[in-house]
């Protein structure tokens, strides 16, 4: 009977077994005759290599096809190096992609052997894809990591916004590997977002190319939908059409998030998009929702610092017209022939509504400031007796102010003639934007009160009347439609506006 020690021996010598053993192991055997090119190995290297059903036919040839193609030079180069030196090589390359597009990293140990006076390259395979695809995954996220925060330490000390998105949209083409990528901005009408950076975009469209919110758009997808999106492929896909701006590139896969913004208003979408297939996963998601928080958080900082300081610089110049303004409506109300309390009632009510106006506009840091805001505040007496639909616009500051107290007189003359003083039925308010000319814009107004019994001659010769008329038309330039007939009182008026600057 065989001692252990002699049953190892046999097992050692024995081919048979031995093959069992590595095949076990998941480790093929070859080996290649340096004269005459013949290649033969195991049964199971052809499992290895993903060959089950296209067996391999021992040439030199047959192996170069289950090479991919980018690895092949790099193979043949590190084989010829070790015939011609003898010293033992490892190679670790891709296999010729399958049907599926899938292909698998194998890694190669050898070394030249001499055996009855031939010389043979031989050695093992083994599949290492499970390995390699971990390691380039730790590399992935290492790059995304580093990238992160090089964005996140370059925010830091940058009082340049365009500067921090340009570097985003940078960072972002270079670690995902895509040719597009973009920072979309909403207009101050909020209809429409601007390209404001971009990588690989044609000239002259990054500052001035813009992307609709409506359902053919990627970008008003990922804001309706509130979390990243990714396309698969624009041409198939039936969530949305895809905006011209990506057609007309020939976008194919992409992803998008949100950048976030203040005041329950986005700041805009941060977008990447490649023009072949690709699989985005939630690393890659990941990783462009840092960076858009990043612009994000940037754009507040450099938001809250421009603020601060035109605060200091506004506040002493509006406490003037405000107390002008103060002025001007106690002369006004305090007249002769008027009952006192009366006056007093009117002027206290005039005198909050200027004061939640103020403070609204105010607290922004005197600047653009959404209009729905201004409303909600100013009616939010009324706020169940109100329906109010309209864009997400954002106005000069000194308009909203001012358009507080046109808010105020409409309520007031709704509480004494009309639906605001009963329970029969809502007034409808509505807002919207149109285009004029370069930056400007133009802004509509509509108060419709059905309920109201606004008399004609009072609507001449009220205060509340005047002064809105003043307000809109001599300060703003802007033109008032006012009509009471049957089916109640419409109060309409439009007027010019640009996002930077007032009409002074």
């Amino acid at each position: 009977m065989c001692d252990p020690a002699e049953r190892q021996a046999k097992y050692l010598v024995d081919a048979e077994q031995l093959l069992q053993g590595l095949r076990h192991g998941g480790v093929a055997i070859w080996r290649w005759h340096v004269k005459n090119k013949r290649l033969v190995w195991s049964d199971n290297a052809q499992d290895v290599h993903g060959l089950l059903s296209d067996p391999f036919n021992g040439s030199l040839d047959g192996f170069r096809r289950d090479l991919h193609p980018e690895d092949a030079y790099r193979v043949w180069h590190t084989i010829n190096e070790t015939v011609e030196t003898e010293e033992p090589f490892c190679i670790v390359y891709r296999t010729a992609p399958k049907g599926n597009g899938i292909c698998r990293w194998i890694e190669a140990r050898g070394g030249i052997i001499s055996d009855g006076g031939e010389t043979w390259l031989t050695g093992t395979c083994l599949d290492v894809t499970d390995r390699v695809e971990a390691e380039q995954e730790l590399q992935r996220r290492l790059r995304q990591q580093k990238a992160i925060e090089e964005l996140g330490s370059f925010a830091v000390g940058e009082s340049s916004l365009q500067a921090v998105a340009d570097r985003a949209v940078a960072l972002a083409s270079e670690v995902l590997e895509v040719p597009f990528s973009k920072v979309l901005q909403f207009t101050d009408h909020g209809q429409r977002l601007r390209l404001i950076a971009g990588v690989g975009w044609q000239d002259g469209l990054v500052g001035s190319a813009t992307v609709g919110i409506d359902q053919n758009s990627q970008a008003g997808f990922t804001l309706r939908e509130g979390k990243p999106v990714i396309v698969k492929n624009l041409a198939t896909e039936t969530r949305f059409r895809g905006p011209e701006l990506l057609r007309s590139h020939g976008v194919v896969s992409g992803m998008s998030t949100i950048i976030a913004g203040d005041a329950g208003r986005p700041f805009g979408v941060f977008g990447v998009h490649t023009n072949v297939w690709r699989g985005f996963d939630q690393a890659d998601t990941e990783f462009l929702t840092a960076l858009a928080n990043i612009v994000a958080n940037s754009a507040r900082q450099i938001a809250a610092g421009e603020h601060r300081a035109l605060l200091v610089r506004e506040m002493a110049h509006r406490a003037g017209n405000m107390l002008q303004l103060v002025d001007t409506l106690a002369n006004r109300i305090f007249m002769p022939d008027r009952d006192l309390e009366e006056a007093k009632r009117s002027f206290s009510s005039r005198l909050a509504s200027l004061s939640r106006a103020n403070y609204l506009v105010s607290r922004g840091g005197w600047s653009l400031t959404r209009f729905q805001e201004l409303a909600e505040e100013t009616l939010e007496a009324f706020e169940d007796r109100i329906r109010m639909a309209g864009e997400d616009v954002l106005l000069p500051p000194e308009l909203c102010f001012d358009l507080g107290l046109v808010l105020h007189e409409l309520s007031t003359n709704g509480v004494k003639y009309g639906s605001l003083g009963s329970d029969d039925g809502p007034v409808e308010v509505s807002w919207w934007t149109s285009e004029e000319t370069g930056e400007m814009q133009r802004f509509h107004f509509e108060w419709l009160d059905r309920l109201c019994t606004v008399p004609e001659a009072r609507e001449r010769a009220g205060f509340g009347s005047r002064l809105m008329r003043l307000i809109i038309e001599r300060k703003w330039a802007g033109r008032v439609d006012q009509k009471s007939a049957e089916e109640g009182y419409r109060f309409a008026f439009d007027l010019p506006f640009t996002a930077s600057e007032p009409l002074e």
